[in-house]
């Protein structure tokens, strides 16, 4: 079942024009959620395995300069997950310690996202903390269509073209759909 607003009807042409308007203001901050959201995903997929990686790595000797962090503490880096987002380690009295920290090139800070003794506990609570920033940014960016819709259609109930429109960026089931439809129309016209 796909639960996308604009199957329930054909859009209107109003909500069509609404549509192209809202996808080109709002194009380039939704050009990065795919990418986060898969990176998110494939890392809750293999957080096991990255957590191996992790602990192979703190095994063998640093190398480089170790990363200084906000607080003073000094890591040493590795893996790295995302865009300046590393999985490092540090040796203690206790043991090993991992942490999540991401990197600033702007200023050269460098952040602690989560840590603890266990590399797959700090996995999984960093990749919580992503799931649950995506939906807060989900969440802002429905918000702003909203907004944008509202002051640009006044007096219009355009909540089926800020839905679909935030279905469309935020889940990969329609984009997986429309590639199938487009393959199944381009595969009629060349008469597979």
């Amino acid at each position: 079942m796909n639960d996308n607003p604009f199957n329930n009807r054909r859009p209107t042409e109003i909500e069509d024009q609404a549509h192209v308007e809202t996808v080109r203001h709002f194009a380039e901050p939704l050009k990065q959620f795919p990418t986060s959201r898969d990176a998110v995903k494939h890392l809750e997929r293999d957080v096991a395995k990255t957590a191996l990686d992790v602990l192979a790595a703190s095994q063998r000797p640093p190398q480089g300069n170790p990363l200084l962090a906000d607080d003073g503490s000094q890591w040493h880096e590795s893996i790295h997950l995302f865009d300046n987002i590393f999985v490092c380690h540090r040796p203690t009295a206790n043991g090993t310690e991992y942490a999540v920290v991401e990197h600033f090139p702007a200023n050269g800070r460098n952040e602690i996202c989560s840590r603890g003794r266990n590399a797959v506990e700090v996995l999984k609570a960093f990749t919580h903390d992503q799931r649950q920033a995506l939906q807060i940014w989900t969440d802002d960016m429905t918000a702003q269509v909203k907004e944008f819709l509202a002051e640009k259609y006044p007096g219009q109930d355009m909540s089926r073209v800020a839905d679909s429109f935030i279905h469309k960026f935020t889940t990969q089931a329609v984009a997986q759909k429309e590639s199938r439809n487009q393959q199944q129309k381009h595969s009629r016209r060349i008469g597979v």
